[in-house]
């Protein structure tokens, strides 16, 4: 029986039947933007990784090459192969310190390959979020102290 007038209870329902609708409309968004930051988040982190093993596998081609020359041809390679196989499709720079290679033969030496690779996130973000994240690397390798120069 309904004592207020106005109001219409049926047995077993509730006057507040349509307060699901609500929350929904109000939590669905607050919803979507959280995943959508989990996404970018994903996203630069993924490509963080995989710029930082470029840049190492960048480092470590050119540190076995025999030649400044041709270290930096081997870490060029190299690094956009770890790029491309690992998902991250950007162009990216890539930055050689082959200084060590003016070192005689016999002497420690290093070198350094920093790569630098944009993100884009346009495609996962919402309005708001940034387009694109630049993300750069840098890994150091020692030089071979015994490579031959011929």
């Amino acid at each position: 029986m309904n004592w207020r007038k106005g109001t219409s209870v049926r047995a077993g329902g509730t006057r507040d039947a349509g307060n699901a609708v609500v929350e929904t409309a109000i939590l669905a968004p607050v919803f979507i933007a959280f995943l959508a930051g989990l996404l970018v988040a994903m996203r630069v982190s993924h490509g963080s990784a995989v710029v930082a093993q470029a840049a190492a596998d960048a480092a470590r081609h050119a540190s076995i090459a025999r030649t400044a020359h041709q270290a930096k041809d081997e870490a060029s390679t190299s690094a956009m192969h770890t790029l491309r196989d690992r998902g991250l499709h950007c162009t990216p720079s890539v930055r050689l310190d082959l200084s060590g290679f003016n070192r005689p033969v016999g002497q420690p030496a290093t070198v350094s390959a920093r790569v630098t690779c944009t993100i884009q996130l346009s495609d996962v973000g919402l309005p708001g979020m940034p387009g694109a994240r630049t993300v750069t690397k840098t890994h150091r390798s020692p030089i071979d102290p015994y490579r031959a120069t011929r």
